[in-house]
């Protein structure tokens, strides 16, 4: 199998239908299709079956998409080790991020990469937490990931800690607790909460400091949307901690802000894997490392 056939199968597998496949290839579909039906015949194999769904992997083919995978990486980081001896980060860089993420700061380092690697393409994709990191890193070719997530990780994964979000208590409309700007949390020991799932940092934040107040959170409702927060709160279903940069909108729909007393802050972390790191991404984490972001208000 070559490298070419390899990206055509994978293009068609992370797309779903020849059409789509062909247009991120710049390549005909009927030449896509042909490449396919000429790989087919090399593996002796039917890799794909066509339904109302577009194409489906056959078995043989789910056995080959790891492989595949392997090879294009591998293509990729040989033409990256040449460019590395001139000094030119090029190719396509793959970054993960969390929704929360995906602004600020991914985009900021990904506008001031660009400016700096024009010969680099990145791909954005977003990364829910559905999966551990490891797993992600193993199920997609990315080469980096920015994720609130503190997991421990070993093996070819490593993780290294980038910036921090500041955070912010919002409240209901006509909510009394103090007339400062700042609040404890032994304050809102009869406050409802609205909060993220368990194992989010976001809960992890809550539950933490509510026991060192030696009080117990109230939860009012569980949502994995954030988006929600700033009107679930403004609608009185209870208070939530946002991100500073987001209050304005909680304040907007007549939420209360407030600062928690002591400050809050929301770590966040570059993950990478060692054995697919382009010089792209080398590169990039280098220049992440540099910025070390504080996501204010």
């Amino acid at each position: 199998m070559e490298v070419r056939q390899a990206r055509h199968f994978l293009a068609i597998v992370d797309h779903g239908t020849t059409g789509r496949a062909a247009a991120e290839l710049h390549m005909t579909q009927p030449a896509l299709s042909q490449s396919i039906v000429s790989l087919e015949r090399v593996l002796r194999v039917k890799l794909f079956q066509r339904s109302t769904r577009g194409m489906q992997l056959t078995p043989s083919g789910e056995a080959l998409v790891w492989p595949a995978r392997r090879l294009v990486e591998s293509a990729i980081r040989a033409v990256a080790a040449v460019d590395e001896s001139r000094d030119v980060p090029r190719g396509t860089l793959n970054i993960s991020a969390m929704p929360a993420l995906a602004a600020t700061p991914v985009a900021v380092w990904v506008a001031r990469f660009r400016e700096r690697y024009p010969q680099v393409s990145v791909h954005l994709d977003s990364y829910f937490g559905e999966d551990n990191i490891v797993k992600h890193f193993d199920k997609n070719p990315v080469e980096i990931l920015v994720s609130f997530s503190d997991e421990e990780v070993s093996g070819s994964v490593r993780r290294r800690k980038i910036g921090s979000q500041d955070m912010v208590i919002a409240l209901p409309p006509g909510t009394v607790v103090n007339d400062g700007p700042t609040v404890q949390f032994r304050e809102l020991a009869q406050q409802n909460f609205v909060v993220a799932p368990p194992r989010t940092s976001m809960r992890r934040i809550l539950d933490q400091e509510f026991a060192r107040a030696g009080e117990e959170l109230k939860i009012s409702i569980e949502s994995p949307f954030m988006d929600t927060l700033p009107i679930l709160v403004a609608g009185g279903a209870g208070c939530a901690l946002v991100p500073a940069q987001g209050a304005e909108v909680a304040r907007e729909l007549g939420a209360l802000i407030k600062y928690p007393d002591p400050p809050i802050e929301r770590p966040f972390y570059i993950y990478y894997h060692t054995q697919r790191l382009s010089y792209a991404a080398q590169a990039f984490i280098r220049m992440a490392k540099d910025d070390q972001h504080q996501i204010t208000d």
